[in-house]
């Protein structure tokens, strides 16, 4: 999703035919086959309908013509499904599954009727059902989202947090997020894609998402390396505790897997990690410290007490920002 680069138009109507696509998703998971959908059970030559009213995508008239255009460009995008074919269905006689090759496009047709104020868009079977499994994070929200901002990287800067909400942080190389937005060359200077791209949809994103981040930036020197998206998610008072104990016990357990913790080294970060707006960020020095620590171990530098250096590092960070 993340890594195409849709237009904001183009990016609401996939959203949109996703949000269709998956409400069977919850038959599926109590057992039910593709096939046994009404969906594909109506399917005709390897093709799925989909039903629309026009307003769905068109609160005001003048979007027509963007709205037609991005119908059109995504009727362009190829798309190539490889799918396993099993001998019951293609041949009694066949000893092993046979593989197909499908070559179609994202959509394959469109119909708008003009009067009635409502679409048809037609795909691949084959299509439909990839769409319907992809595991893209996004809530129940995503939809307001991508209509509420004009902004493309605002949609896909979303898409790709939503991915990492129930994780709290998300670290990243500078050439990653790039390539993740399809930025190519775009803003080589690191605190030009930051004041361009991030900040503006971080702004954004907490008035309008219901999920949103902060953000930092991990140094080697003065030389930025890593980005670091703090990620928060707008709950409801009643499953604020139970998540923010969640948080705080994963956090623990990266301490003790992977920088060799002991209850006296937790006890000694207590009063940092018993403040539920500190994980996030906490979890965020974790990582940064972990890559510092491979570093130095790859440079011949190891640290010899890591949980002791760890707890300076944290308490430190946590004690400027306290100033």
């Amino acid at each position: 999703m993340s890594m195409w680069n849709y237009s904001v138009w183009q990016k609401r109507i996939l959203t949109k035919i996703i949000s269709k696509l998956q409400k069977n998703i919850s038959l599926l998971e109590r057992g039910a086959e593709f096939g046994q959908l009404e969906l594909f059970k109506n399917a005709e030559n390897d093709t799925v309908k989909l039903h629309f009213l026009l307003t769905d995508f068109i609160k005001d008239g003048r979007n027509y013509a963007q709205f037609k255009k991005a119908l059109n460009q995504l009727r362009s995008v190829n798309v190539e499904i490889n799918q396993i074919v099993l001998p019951a269905l293609k041949s009694r006689k066949a000893k092993k599954p046979e593989e197909e090759l499908i070559l179609t496009g994202l959509i394959e047709r469109v119909v708008i009727k003009k009067y009635a104020r409502d679409l048809t868009i037609t795909m691949h079977k084959a299509t439909a059902m990839e769409l319907m499994k992809v595991a893209n994070g996004l809530t129940v929200f995503a939809e307001d989202v991508m209509y509420k901002t004009d902004n493309k990287y605002t949609q896909k800067i979303y898409e790709i947090i939503c991915q990492w909400k129930d994780i709290g942080v998300y670290v990243l190389t500078i050439a990653r997020f790039k390539e993740l937005l399809v930025l190519g060359n775009c803003y080589p200077h690191p605190t030009e894609l930051i004041r361009r791209i991030i900040k503006p949809a971080q702004k954004e994103l907490k008035q309008i998402g219901d999920v949103y981040f902060e953000f930092s930036v991990t140094k080697q020197g003065r030389i930025i390396t890593n980005f670091n998206f703090i990620i928060k998610t707008k709950v409801s008072d009643a499953g604020v505790n139970s998540y923010h104990i969640r948080l705080k016990e994963d956090a623990i357990y990266l301490l003790r897997q992977h920088l060799g913790f002991k209850q006296p080294h937790i006890d000694q970060l207590e009063g940092i990690l018993n403040d539920p707006e500190n994980i996030p960020l906490f979890r965020a020095k974790i990582t940064e410290l972990s890559i510092k620590l491979s570093e130095r171990r790859n440079n011949n530098h190891p640290i010899q007490n890591i949980p002791a250096w760890v707890i300076t590092s944290i308490k430190n960070e946590f004690l400027n920002r306290e100033k």
